[in-house]
């Protein structure tokens, strides 16, 4: 198994303007992002849309991806469903076209009990004989992964990494305390430094897509014991944030990235295309935190 930490854009899935996949496009994607150094790639999340999309569709975004890569960094691949089943085959697809590991949020809409959720988990190893990073985001799906007895899944061996989309790091230093060799990657952009100050290694985030130096900058300024230069960073990184979730987040990192040449079109439905007013907030603001012109 490899090592997991590092820093991963979750990537968004480009669309073509009827609101069919755009192969070309997740290809440039792909290149673009690994281009500016990042250390893997985490596809079929949140912002990739999965839960708008069909399982073929999900399984065709994999296999892209992972021959685009071609091997040159490491691929996290999310294949959490409504059921197991689905998730099991979304796993075993993962595994045949070389991933490097699977996560999952846990499966949601229904009030599962903690028995059942953690033996979600345990089939989606089982059956894929995959390491697993869990995708604790309970924001969206009402369940928080790093409270209870839950927790007694960061014991299994397979369960080699948590996504920890949350801004309770005290639970995050917790987790990592009982289970010092899970690898923590943090999940929200606008905390990143947080993160890193309670153990995590690395993040996974929906702006990595277009402004991985920053992140990449932050970490290694933390690292370096340069706590100003760190936070300096991560306020430029919060501002940018802040305009993308007051205009619609997952459309701003679309529009984001086809101001760098990699058009991702919109997302679909029911989210709303961006206004003109929205998107120039998000070139705006682009243009003064990365200081460049963009077209």
């Amino acid at each position: 198994m490899k090592n997991l930490s590092g820093i991963y854009p979750a990537l968004p899935t480009p669309m073509s303007a009827e609101g069919e996949i755009n192969d070309a496009g997740l290809r440039k994607l792909v290149d673009y992002v690994i281009a500016q150094g990042v250390d893997g790639l985490y596809v079929g999340g949140s912002t990739a849309e999965s839960f708008l999309l069909t399982e073929d569709e999900r399984k065709k975004i994999a296999e892209v991806v992972l021959h685009q890569a071609a091997g040159k960094v490491k691929v996290i691949v999310h294949t959490g469903a409504g059921g197991t089943d689905a998730a099991v085959r979304l796993s075993k697809h993962a595994r045949a076209h070389g991933a490097d590991a699977i996560s999952s949020v846990p499966p949601i809409y229904f009030k599962y009990t903690t028995e059942e959720i953690i033996g979600y988990y345990l089939d989606l190893i089982d059956q894929s004989d995959m390491p697993l990073v869990v995708y604790n985001i309970p924001a969206f799906t009402g369940i928080n992964m790093t409270q209870g007895a839950i927790r007694e899944l960061f014991k299994h061996p397979r369960v080699v990494a948590l996504k920890h989309t949350n801004t309770n790091m005290y639970e995050l230093e917790r987790v990592l305390a009982h289970n010092p060799s899970l690898i923590a990657l943090n999940g929200y952009d606008e905390a990143f430094l947080s993160g890193l100050s309670m153990g995590a290694s690395g993040m996974i985030g929906s702006t990595v897509n277009f402004m991985a130096g920053k992140f990449i900058a932050l970490r290694d300024a933390f690292r370096a014991g340069q706590p100003a230069e760190a936070l300096r960073l991560q306020g430029e990184v919060n501002e940018v944030v802040e305009t993308m979730v007051e205009v619609g987040v997952f459309n701003a990192v679309k529009y984001a990235m086809t101001l760098r040449g990699v058009d991702c079109g919109s997302c679909r439905g029911p989210f709303k295309p961006l206004t003109d007013a929205a998107k120039q907030r998000v070139k705006a603001v682009l243009e003064k935190n990365l200081g460049e012109p963009l077209r």
